[in-house]
């Protein structure tokens, strides 16, 4: 990856929707040649893909919690997937923010007294409540939990650009 290519990737983190002739003018590249580049990154896997960000309070999420699981312990059989993946899946398909179940974001399998980081948006405390107290406390694999509230976002995914790691 080279100078074109991270600024490539910087530009289109800021704006996905910036033409090649916006991005060529920005550059200074012509721009069959920047139409390449980014094909060749979306073939590597550096762009994983394109969409409208949308803010989760627009669409009637008022409160956003991280919540911290502690899966049962156990040997799983040698060709089964890891507990902790398997509960992340399930809670990732069934939160979707419909039958009154909140909408879970993002789960990570993490490091240290818990096994898995949520990041839920709820419409109220009594979605989170139901998230928590009846759903969680239901499944049998989950042996504990420990929720963080955000009383304010500084600043998120959203409305940041990661910059291209360099090499050397």
């Amino acid at each position: 990856m080279d100078e074109i290519d991270r600024k490539l990737i910087t530009l289109l983190q800021a704006n996905g929707k910036k033409t090649l002739q916006e991005l060529s003018e920005e550059i200074g590249k012509p721009k069959t040649t920047l139409a390449a580049r980014i094909k060749k990154l979306e073939n590597d896997g550096v762009i994983i893909g394109y969409k409208a960000v949308v803010n989760p309070f627009a669409l009637g999420y008022k409160l956003l919690a991280f919540v911290l699981v502690s899966v049962r312990r156990g040997a799983a059989p040698k060709e089964a997937k890891p507990l902790q993946l398997e509960v992340a899946e399930k809670v990732l398909a069934e939160c979707n923010g419909e039958g009154g179940l909140p909408y879970v974001e993002e789960a990570y399998v993490i490091t240290g007294p818990y096994d898995l980081l949520f990041k839920v948006w709820s419409r109220d405390i009594k979605q989170l409540s139901t998230f928590l107290v009846t759903y969680l406390a239901s499944n049998p694999d989950i042996q504990r939990t420990e929720t963080l509230i955000v009383l304010e976002i500084v600043d998120d995914w959203r409305r940041r650009v990661m910059p291209p790691a360099t090499t050397g």
